[in-house]
């Protein structure tokens, strides 16, 4: 199990990555859902498994939730602005898959079978057209959205860790320069200076290890 796929924990943050892959599980079966009930109106609802009705309503329930809270669950924790024609495209969805969703919670579900589908217009438009191809016209919107995103943060971080690993080499050529100018001095004194060469040394060291950690730190990138 990886970090997209794995359970989150209390007061973890959510990477971009895991909120997409968020948001897909929400409305991944969603638009067979509405195929299906599209196929039970037209077998007769009364002979469809009671158990398929429930899932399929479950997986309409669920999407239609996702989409009327994304905006406050997935895009305000990361200060999203998504574009208007996205948010469009999921304010009509979400309309649509409401009006499909109020259709079969007029439904009863026994043991006996599914009661009370009562189409309103053309249900095919709704169930086909409107709903499931418009929760594949989200999924691919979102989809490129997030993904521009990810892409930007990962440029970000990029050139925000290679102003750090520069900074950081020049901070190991300055100790090393006072090291140098330490250890001139040093000698300059002689027995008085003994003292300030050991030190001299030691800087010396240190500015060795921060220009290394600097190396590293920029390979790392490339």
């Amino acid at each position: 199990m990886n970090a997209i796929d794995g359970p989150l924990t209390a007061g973890e943050p959510v990477s971009l990555e895991r909120t997409l892959h968020l948001i897909r599980e929400d409305l991944a079966d969603a638009r067979m859902a509405a195929v299906q009930i599209l196929l039970f109106g037209l077998d007769g609802v009364a002979e469809v498994e009671p158990g398929g009705f429930t899932a399929a309503r479950a997986s309409l329930q669920r999407a239609h939730a996702s989409l009327e809270n994304m905006a406050q669950t997935h895009f305000a924790a990361h200060e999203l602005d998504v574009p208007d024609d996205v948010m469009q495209l999921l304010r009509t969805v979400g309309s649509d898959l409401g009006e499909l969703l109020r259709i079969v919670q007029r439904c009863t579900v026994s043991a006996d079978g599914v009661r009370g589908l009562q189409p309103a217009g053309n249900m095919y438009e709704l169930c086909f057209g409107r709903v499931a191809q418009g929760l594949s016209r989200v999924n691919k919107a979102l989809d490129a959205y997030f993904l521009d995103r990810i892409e930007a943060d990962k440029t970000d971080a990029f050139e925000k860790t290679s102003a750090i690993a520069g900074e950081i080499g020049k901070i190991g050529r300055i100790i090393n320069m006072v090291a140098t100018n330490a250890s001139i001095e040093a000698a300059r004194a002689g027995d008085a200076g003994k003292g300030f060469t050991v030190i001299a040394d030691e800087v010396k060291t240190l500015s060795a290890r921060v220009s290394s950690l600097s190396v590293s730190l920029t390979s790392r990138l490339t």
